[in-house]
């Protein structure tokens, strides 16, 4: 495209150069009647509010669209706004069209190099931000996004570079400090200062489940168990119906496992073979039937959460009579499976606490 006197904008591609997929199946043939009036209203479609006025001509091999810009909306907008809206297509190519005109301008470099790198077009994401970066060093967002593509390469160490300078650039961007924590976790070494760059992230995004999950992440690293569970408490409070919020369960259950077996390292835990013990006991008065509706409801509340190691926690079940303490409604859990569902995983190992319990039902204990 080139830029011809009164803003007149100039677009030509070559009909087979024309992604097909942006066209209805049954106007996919060039040449045909159905293929050019395609593609006519795929680019009055990307023109409208962004052009005044614009023609498309179609010959055999070519595909002609030109335009004056409107003044009621910036180009670059319109093609943010699809992005934005997942219309990644349409998005790219609004802004391929802008680049030979606005070659120069960062914001059009580092939109198409965010839409590349979401798309996992790495290589050409990299030009495109490190084009916008050289243009405008003080763009912290290109710097950011910059980051974000070389640790999606996994070039760690490019990616803290450009991440610390953004950090330097702009101290409270959050997105700066989250990435820069992140890929420091990743390099397998400065753990302190990647809680302390992940720290500053959660005061300055306290929504942001991707940050506190890093944060969490990061101090189970380094051993801090219990501000772990903090920060994935807070992941599964902010959306408990998430990917992230299912990777926090996931630790804050490696975390209980841990703290439990904390006490007695490679034996038994006493007061679990007890539980186990009553289970055992209070289930075989129990159907089948009743004994699954037991430990699915406790699976069902286990997804908010057990805390397993403080027996000042107590819990109600509808299915079964009675106050328990987190660790309770584990073992009554884990016997419950064993019962009807014995392949089963519940995340919490008791085969230990289990096996000493039948052994005791047995003799008569």
């Amino acid at each position: 495209m080139r830029e011809e006197e009164n803003d007149l904008q100039v677009l030509e591609i070559a009909v087979y150069d024309f992604d097909l997929n942006l066209l209805p199946v049954d106007a996919r043939s060039p040449g045909s009647e159905r293929f050019k009036t395609a593609v006519e209203r795929y680019y009055a479609d990307q023109l409208h509010g962004v052009a005044a006025t614009h023609t498309v001509s179609i010959n055999a091999d070519t595909i002609r669209v030109t335009w004056r810009k409107s003044p009621a909306q910036d180009t670059v907008e319109h093609a943010v706004a699809a992005l934005q809206k997942g219309d990644y297509r349409s998005g790219v190519q609004i802004l391929e069209m802008l680049l030979p005109s606005r070659e120069q301008d960062a914001d059009v470099h580092f939109n198409l190099g965010m839409a590349y790198s979401d798309l996992g077009k790495l290589d050409k994401a990299v030009d495109h931000l490190q084009r916008a970066v050289a243009l405008d060093r003080t763009h912290v967002n290109a710097k950011v996004a910059l980051g974000v593509a070389f640790s999606r390469r996994k070039e760690y160490e490019r990616a803290a570079s450009v991440l610390h300078d953004a950090v330097l650039n702009d101290p409270d961007n959050g997105y700066a400090l989250r990435n820069l924590g992140a890929v420091l976790m990743q390099l397998g070494r400065n753990k302190d200062d990647a809680i302390r760059y992940l720290s500053r992230a959660v005061e300055a995004l306290p929504n942001d489940q991707q940050a506190w999950c890093g944060l969490g992440q990061a101090r189970m690293d380094s051993g801090d168990f219990d501000n772990a569970d903090v920060a994935f408490r807070r992941v599964i409070d902010l959306q408990p119906h998430t990917p992230m919020a299912e990777m926090a369960k996931e630790m804050r259950s490696r975390i209980a496992q841990q703290n439990f077996r904390r006490r007695k390292e490679g034996g038994v835990r006493p007061d679990a073979v007890i539980y186990c013990v009553a289970a055992l006991r209070k289930f075989a008065e129990m159907s089948p039937e009743q004994v699954r509706n037991v430990g699915v409801e406790i699976a069902t509340v286990g997804m908010n959460g057990i805390n397993v190691n403080d027996p000042k926690s107590k819990y109600h079940l509808r299915t079964l009579p009675g106050v328990f303490t987190g660790l309770q409604l584990l073992c009554y859990e884990y016997v419950a499976f064993k019962q009807f569902a014995p392949e089963l995983d519940i995340g919490f190992d008791l085969h230990r606490e289990y096996g000493e319990a039948k052994t005791m039902m047995s003799a008569g204990l």
